[in-house]
């Protein structure tokens, strides 16, 4: 682990804005440190709780190093002398903090985060700039995944601002601690594009969807534009390599190959698709398509409603919604671009999203998502949405119609174009 000189203060500015004032004979613990980042925590002379004195237990008492054992911290609590925060270590503390447990504040994990990450942002801000905070907070939110799908660690994710920071480097150099795959320096921070080609890279060649596909297979699948001898060999052999490895040790090793990283691997121009046009989902009557997988609202002028029932995977009665659109010019070949559509809710948070290949059907190309899709959502869901179509690799062609999620019975996309 790489500890900066942001990550103690920052961290120790976080715990004083949660704790608060601290009270003689008050006493505080959080449990949800690793061991490393406890002891690094404890090691850090800028590590600084206002007014609180801090404490990491483990399984020896080493005044110090600010450490000591349960035993002790447990004789502490009975004194009530100093407000203390503990700082624990889990793996060595051992038996004996449970009445310090039950009859302590503990600092919770969401709390904690939730306001050093915010800490954390502001400072890429002030080190660096304000489009920069904003990537890499774009770049959070397209690892974490709608309601946090993705397993991204609120730890990944403070530690990615820190870095960032105290470096004062471009984010995308940092992505892997994400889950994402590195980025250039030299694309652009404000690039929409950016992000989801670092997604799909990580996806295509390490995520679910290289499952079952052989090297050769997964690389063809990014469609790179014409890479060199020596980046598609380095690009094979990392990829041998990654075979076994956890994802995010296998990224990690893409650091110091610049050459393999988004920007310097370069997909194909995707620009001879001119635009994108979606299909209604009404006939020319005004009634609704029956491929479309809608209902007609009850009140006159609204939009249809696609509805999954909460029962469907018990009564199989799933809901499909499917997307239909043509792409101009109407001669494209077979797999000459790739669209990405994307069901969008609240301000930019994606609830389910879909790869298509270019098919060159005659009828035109189309996606379907059904009840699996939106898991994610509750029973309870009341959120505004639109349906995006792109096409990867070319942000200026987009097409979109709009909806909303509601219902407290039943989950409700309610959709327009």
């Amino acid at each position: 682990m790489e500890w900066t000189k942001l990550h103690g203060p920052i961290l120790g500015q976080a715990f004083s804005n949660v704790l608060g004032r601290a009270e003689s004979g008050a006493m505080a613990f959080v449990r949800c440190l690793t061991s490393e980042v406890v002891k690094k925590l404890a090691e850090d002379d800028a590590f600084d709780v206002q007014a609180w004195q801090v404490l990491r237990v483990a399984d020896s008492d080493v005044p110090k190093a600010r450490t000591i054992t349960a035993d002790t911290a447990v004789e502490q609590r009975e004194d009530k002398g100093y407000a203390t925060l503990l700082l624990v270590d889990t793996d060595l503390a051992g038996a004996g903090m449970d009445g310090i447990y039950s009859a302590s504040r503990e600092v919770d994990e969401t709390s904690l985060f939730r306001e050093a990450r915010r800490l954390a942002a502001a400072k890429v801000t002030s080190q660096l700039s304000r489009t920069h905070r904003q990537y890499a907070e774009r770049a959070i939110k397209k690892a974490e995944g709608y309601g946090g799908q993705y397993s991204v660690s609120p730890w990944a994710a403070f530690d990615f601002l820190c870095r960032v920071a105290a470096r004062k480097q471009h984010p995308g150099a940092y992505l892997y601690l994400l889950g994402l795959w590195p980025v250039a320096e030299t694309e652009a921070l404000d690039s929409e594009d950016v992000l989801d080609l670092s997604h799909r890279f990580a996806d295509h060649l390490l995520g679910t969807a290289a499952i079952g596909q052989t090297i050769p297979a997964r690389i063809e699948s990014l469609r790179l534009a014409k890479p060199t001898d020596d980046q598609r060999r380095d690009l094979e052999t990392f990829l041998h390599t990654a075979e076994t490895q956890p994802r995010l040790s296998a990224l990690k090793k893409l650091t110091d190959r610049k050459h393999l990283w988004v920007g310097a691997l370069k997909m194909e121009n995707a620009q001879a698709i001119e635009s994108i046009e979606l299909n209604s989902w009404r006939n020319r009557n005004g009634t609704i398509a029956k491929w479309a997988g809608l209902v007609e609202q009850a009140e006159e002028g609204r939009p249809p409603e696609l509805i999954l029932k909460p029962d469907a995977e018990t009564s199989a009665d799933y809901s499909t919604l499917e997307i239909r659109w043509k792409a101009r010019p109407g001669n494209l070949k077979k797999n000459a671009a790739e669209y990405r559509v994307a069901v969008v809710g609240g301000v930019d948070d994606e609830l389910t999203v879909c790869d298509v290949n270019h098919s060159a059907r005659k009828g035109g190309e189309k996606c379907r998502f059904s009840n699996d899709d939106f898991s994610m959502l509750n029973e309870d869901s009341l959120v505004s949405a639109k349906v995006v179509v792109s096409v990867v690799g070319n942000d200026a062609v987009e097409s979109h119609a709009c909806l909303a999620v509601a219902g407290p019975v039943e989950r409700v996309l309610t959709l327009e174009t």
